[in-house]
């Protein structure tokens, strides 16, 4: 499988090549993810800024220790649209984006996890 997003040399190297730490991050990082997705949704439609940088906040390291910096890219395109008073088809036109990069992360953290084993 092609990794579109997620640097699986990277993880697998910070992690020591160790299968078990492998599994592990990759299965938490699919929980952050599910959790990051609904509170950029909520907040970014919401238009509530604070909300928003909380989430950003939390999912930027792992986003950047595995190598999706996407996620990071999108996520500070969000707070420019907020700055901006953006058109609300823009904020859901950055929820649908990152919906697709949130949800290519979780099958790319699934397929790295399984072939741990």
């Amino acid at each position: 499988m092609n990794y579109q997003f997620i640097n699986p040399k990277k993880i697998t190297e910070m992690l020591f090549d160790d299968s078990q730490y492998v599994i592990e991050f990759c299965e938490a990082g699919v929980t952050s993810f599910n959790e990051f997705i609904e509170n950029y949704r909520l907040h970014l439609l919401g238009r509530n800024m604070e909300e928003l940088r909380k989430a950003g906040h939390k999912i930027k390291p792992g986003a950047q220790m595995m190598g999706a910096d996407e996620v990071v890219d999108e996520y500070e395109h969000a707070k420019t649209l907020l700055n901006n008073n953006a058109e609300e088809g823009q904020l859901e036109a950055s929820v649908d984006k990152m919906e697709g990069i949130c949800s290519t992360i979780k099958e790319e953290l699934t397929k790295l996890a399984d072939n741990q084993n």
